[in-house]
């Protein structure tokens, strides 16, 4: 595993972009060339965001797999997925569990690296620079794969996982204090 911070990851980003289109444009993200270039600039642009963070992880000197996250600021923004994480929580959870955990925002396998214990690597890697290991990440059900493998880690989702197809699913890090532990509700 190889940490970056943001001015290494700009350098980089050419790179980073590879991988997810490799991870991203198969099934069941099947995403086109359009959101790889979207990814690249998102990325450059998360690179800016106060103790942001990238894993790299190799095999055989080859990127298999990266992670990227940084703390969640507060205002809790509203574009990208944010304004459904909030419809989906409420304000108050939003601001309880969210605010100030590590936001894990892409966590991203190569096919011939899955399987062989790397994204729970990578998972553990940014979770060790999470405050009190408080951190969240969001995937969606078109992929169970990817909700079994959270819930396989000891993710947990903050609420039950919806049925349909193509929904939102919010997980809180495994070992972060339940809200009742902290004292909110």
């Amino acid at each position: 595993m190889t940490s970056y911070d943001g001015p290494a990851v700009r350098r980089a980003v050419a790179r980073f972009a590879d991988l997810y289109r490799t991870v991203f444009t198969a099934p069941p993200w099947s995403e086109g060339e359009d959101r790889v270039g979207e990814f690249g600039a998102r990325l450059v642009d998360d690179t800016h965001r106060p103790g942001f963070r990238a894993v790299v992880a190799h095999l055989d000197g080859r990127w298999v797999g990266f992670s990227a996250a940084w703390p969640t600021q507060s205002p809790f923004p509203a574009n990208r997925s944010y304004g459904a994480v909030l419809r989906q929580l409420g304000a108050d959870r939003v601001a309880a569990e969210l605010v100030g955990a590590l936001e894990v925002d892409e966590v991203a396998v190569g096919p011939a690296a899955q399987g062989r214990g790397v994204g729970g690597r990578l998972l553990e890697a940014v979770l060790a620079t999470a405050p009190d290991r408080r951190a969240w990440l969001l995937t969606w059900t078109t992929s169970p794969q990817a909700v079994g493998f959270y819930q396989r880690h000891g993710w947990r989702p903050a609420r039950p996982v919806p049925v349909a197809d193509g929904q939102l699913v919010v997980f809180l890090s495994p070992d972060r204090p339940r809200p009742s532990a902290r004292g909110s509700a």
